[in-house]
């Protein structure tokens, strides 16, 4: 399973829309292509929402690394704020203690280079 990581909180509700949303569309294309996916963006951000539960990373930190052992890869979204991105840094960190394999990916569910 890929553990999907990706940028989320921002003070402007519009880019977490945004960034939720190609999240969103990222995993819906992994799943297309048959590969088996969790992304806590997509998974929680509607619940977050509907529910006025925290959007923080520290809110959501012990669940997701509970997640992220769960996985076999661990992916990043590279979208718009994924460098500055505390969660994903940390979610990053973990993965490496983990020894987990790292891919990168677009908005498409396209692998790429890191260079890229």
């Amino acid at each position: 399973m890929i553990y999907l990581a990706s940028p989320y909180s921002h003070p402007d509700p519009l880019i977490m829309r945004t960034r939720f949303m190609l999240a969103e569309q990222c995993t819906a294309s992994l799943l297309m292509q048959r590969q088996f996916v969790y992304s806590p963006i997509v998974h929680c951000h509607e619940l977050a929402q509907k529910f006025k539960l925290p959007t923080d990373f520290e809110y959501w930190k012990a669940y997701n690394f509970d997640m992220l052992r769960r996985a076999d890869v661990f992916g990043i979204l590279k979208i718009n704020g994924w460098t500055e991105s505390k969660g994903l840094t940390a979610e990053y960190e973990m993965a490496r203690r983990l020894g987990m394999s790292i891919v990168f990916f677009d908005e498409e569910g396209r692998a790429l280079t890191e260079a890229e």
